[in-house]
């Protein structure tokens, strides 16, 4: 477990950079807000930040906060990395704030803005993919994977996947809502209403998201889910009752029966090329275990011609100082006998309680957060993490729940031995 200590943080120049009220997983609504100003310490150099502001309605399933603290796991380079983390109590309400350093723009405002080529599309489809490739070896889903949600530094042509809002970990047997993923991006076997879901729920969004950085707007823009469903249907055909029961679809599907061929995807796309179409085909797809996915995707014929000796982007830039020769390698080389310890260490040391179902939470009233000025400086109390964790056998820690400092947990190691059992039987 990492060591956590207080520093004093300097800001300058914060002002309001993004806004919005947004439904959860508990169809409660929350604020949030995103904050860009100039961090002037800690640190040797000032440095561009973001800060992004929340009203949580309850605070006992934080699993944001305890990934993006790092908390059981490496850093990753196209997975948003916090900085630092504080919050304040206010007549009853904490709002939690997350440091990050800042990134200009997202794949929404680019998309919207014409600003991609096919290398560009190729460049930061293969680490938006990377980045869930490396999400699902710790059996995380990230359960909102849209343009808005895949941060990027469009000049250096860095991606990173952010807003972990929605965020959960996969285990045998674990039911969960369905609703859940922005429409647009949202699987078939969710808009079908499976609870018996995992990680493959990305891959799909993913391939929405790529189709949406070719077309130029949405590939799928549903009004609400049935037209969702039907627009999917006209593209991919109809799903046989393999592709339900491989969906986890056990009731039977109004308006499923009537069988529909499909036009195919190149009819969403008539401009795109036909290697772009034919990639796309092997994630949008019925099956969730089917779609392409993992080390498959990353060594994709689709992929070949950015690891080309001396390939370059629009602005000159080599592709090899985005993707380096040390990301493919690790890339392709996962240890999948780390994954189940490290997703062990993750339950543990979180305590993370997954007997509390996704609508088990009762709606509260929405809290208004306070108005963002213009300009202001600011200082704040916060918990910084150490690179270099110092483990305790036989120990576990915790975020409490209140101070956001660390506590030792009353019942560490209650169920440790079963759950440690359950993970060990879910990998035959």
């Amino acid at each position: 477990m990492p060591e956590m200590k207080n520093v004093k943080l300097r800001m300058t120049n914060l002002h309001l950079h993004a806004s919005g009220v947004f439904s959860n997983v508990y169809r409660q609504r929350t604020n949030k807000l995103i904050l860009r100003g100039t961090l002037l310490s800690p640190g040797e150099v000032p440095r561009e930040i973001a800060i992004k502001k929340t009203w949580p309605e309850s605070r006992d399933r934080n699993f944001e906060m305890i990934f993006l603290t790092g908390i059981s796991r490496e850093k990753h380079k196209n997975i948003i990395q916090m900085i630092y983390a504080f919050s304040n109590k206010r007549d009853d309400r904490v709002c939690e704030s997350f440091v990050f350093d800042f990134m200009p723009d997202t794949l929404g405002t680019l998309i919207e803005n014409s600003s991609l080529d096919l290398v560009d599309i190729k460049l930061y489809t293969w680490q938006m993919f990377n980045g869930l490739q490396y999400l699902s070896q710790l059996h995380i889903m990230h359960r909102d994977v849209k343009p808005v949600n895949i941060l990027v530094d469009h000049p250096q042509g860095l991606l990173k996947i952010g807003d972990f809002g929605s965020a959960k970990v996969v285990r045998p047997g674990m039911t969960s809502t369905p609703y859940q993923v922005t429409r647009f991006y949202r699987p078939p076997e969710l808009l079908l209403g499976a609870d018996n879901y995992n990680w493959t729920i990305d891959i799909w969004s993913a391939g929405c998201v790529l189709g949406e950085m070719v077309k130029g707007n949405v590939l799928f823009p549903g009004r609400d889910t049935k037209h969702q469903l039907k627009l999917i249907r006209r593209a991919i055909g109809s799903p046989t009752e393999a592709d339900l029961r491989s969906m986890k679809i056990l009731k039977p599907v109004e308006n499923m029966v009537e069988r529909c061929a499909g036009t195919g995807l190149g009819a969403l796309l008539p401009s795109a090329r036909p290697d772009i179409v034919f990639f796309l085909g092997k994630i949008l797809i019925y099956r969730p275990r089917s779609r392409l996915c993992g080390k498959e995707v990353l060594r994709d014929p689709f992929f070949d011609s950015l690891f080309r000796e001396g390939a370059k982007r629009a602005n000159g830039q080599l592709i090899s100082l985005c993707i380096t020769s040390a990301d493919i390698a690790e890339a392709h080389s996962i240890d999948e006998s780390k994954v189940k310890t490290k997703l062990s260490s993750i339950i543990m040391k979180a305590k993370l309680d997954f007997s509390c179902d996704d609508e088990s939470k009762e709606s509260r009233e929405l809290v208004q957060p306070p108005k963002a000025g213009s300009n202001e400086s600011a200082e704040a109390e916060v918990k910084k993490k150490v690179r270099k964790p110092k483990h305790r056998p036989g120990k576990s820690m915790m975020l409490a729940p209140k101070s956001g400092i660390l506590r030792r947990p009353h019942s560490a190691e209650r169920g440790k031995k079963s759950l440690l059992r359950r993970l060990r039987n879910s990998s035959h």
